[in-house]
């Protein structure tokens, strides 16, 4: 028996799906694990990630097409998908966005499998989604949302909004936190760049690129020259502006994406961990970005902007400062607030929610709906309680 997951991308990155796959692995609820995806002219069609774990490439995507070009694209995509999986013993199909649900339908419906929808956002309210492309989409999700057997969501209040939006129940929340770990101290940002000991270093990590609000952070902290060091850290479309910008001011820095499993050790060499989503979509809205939770696990206090998940978060546990609003004299407020706290003012929240918010902990989540909910029987893999914990 296998599992499918379902995901039009060429899984360079795909952090979340392959720790999901990992503990299915771990678990032996499946013979073999397929994480099938899109093709690249430079990538083999099958890559084997473990014995069980294989990513299987079909076809070639070309982000270039129009929208419905992309919409015949899909539809031969999830034809050559179906049609190579003809005759296999399907136990359990994830699609891992609403591109892929109609196919995961189909596979339900011909083989018997069971059906997950693990939506990685808001799936009909993502950004730049409009016009006749929005209509469909959320008429697809609406059709078929309630033959899924199990709903796996990324934060509370885009499950919240997906319980009232379809009547649903049958509903979990994965975070999608780094899996627990002690990090060592570095000055690797200090050494690089030559900021000064005594010189608090905030750090911005992931796409450079609109809606993340490079922008603002930019000019806040351009008024927080001698105050503050912002280091932003990652590639994407902006990464040019971003250059220019660190040129033209002293406590501005650029530093190169870095690979996945290294990240982490960089986080490390910050002082402080920023969040800024411009709320261009609801789904921008209510997102509870990865970033928010390795800044946790690093140790790091944080500043968010005061979108719905993050206000939220922070106003459960006092890991940091929410700024008043998405402006560049807020977020600067917000940077002040925080400087004047007595030093280890966020530890101790600190230290709880990296307990709690950790891979490790999100697996037992992962494992109760693929026991409970999908009914595969498996020995249980349990994990130690947490200090605290009931047990």
């Amino acid at each position: 028996m296998i599992n499918i997951h379902l995901y039009p991308s060429p899984f360079l990155n795909e952090s979340r799906i392959l720790r999901e796959a990992r503990l299915l692995e771990k678990l032996g609820l499946f013979e073999r694990i397929d994480l099938v995806g899109t093709g690249r002219s430079d990538l083999a069609v099958t890559e084997a990630v473990s014995d069980r774990i294989h990513i299987r490439r079909i076809g070639l995507r070309d982000e270039s097409l129009s929208f419905l070009e992309k919409t015949q694209a899909t539809m031969t995509w999830s034809a050559a998908v179906f049609r190579s999986y003809r005759g296999e013993r399907i136990g359990c199909v994830n699609c891992h966005s609403i591109a892929t649900l109609p196919l995961g339908v189909r596979f339900k419906r011909t083989t018997g499998a069971r059906l997950v929808y693990d939506a990685h956002e808001l799936e009909t309210e993502t950004n730049g989604l409009h016009g006749l492309r929005k209509r469909l989409t959320k008429l697809t999700e609406r059709a078929l949302i309630g033959q899924a057997d199990h709903c796996i969501f990324v934060g509370d209040a885009i499950d919240n909004w997906y319980r009232e939006a379809y009547g649903i129940t049958n509903t979990t929340v994965l975070y999608n936190c780094p899996p627990y770990r002690e990090l060592q101290p570095s000055d690797v940002f200090r050494e690089r760049f030559g900021i000064p000991a005594d010189m608090p270093i905030f750090l911005y990590q992931g796409l450079i690129g609109e809606g993340r609000g490079l922008r603002l952070l930019v000019e806040a902290f351009a008024g927080l020259r001698g105050r503050a060091a912002l280091v932003i850290l990652g590639y994407g479309p902006l990464s040019g502006w971003v250059r220019e910008q660190a040129d033209a001011c002293d406590n501005v820095f650029h530093h190169p994406a870095v690979p996945p499993g290294e990240l982490l050790s960089y986080t490390a060499a910050a002082d402080v961990g920023l969040s800024v989503i411009e709320p261009t979509s609801l789904s921008y809205e209510y997102c509870m970005p990865n970033k928010l939770f390795e800044y946790i696990m690093a140790g790091k206090p944080l500043i968010v902007s005061p979108t719905t998940e993050q206000r939220s978060f922070l106003r459960r546990f006092r890991v940091g400062e929410v700024a008043s609003e998405l402006t560049a004299d807020a977020l600067r407020s917000a940077v002040m607030t925080l400087l004047s706290r007595p030093p280890g003012h966020y530890q101790a929240e600190l230290a709880r929610a990296r307990q709690l918010f950790n891979w490790d902990r999100q697996e037992k989540a992962l494992e109760s709906v693929y026991r409970q909910w999908l009914g595969f029987d498996a020995p249980v893999r349990s994990l130690a309680p947490m200090e605290g914990e009931a047990t």
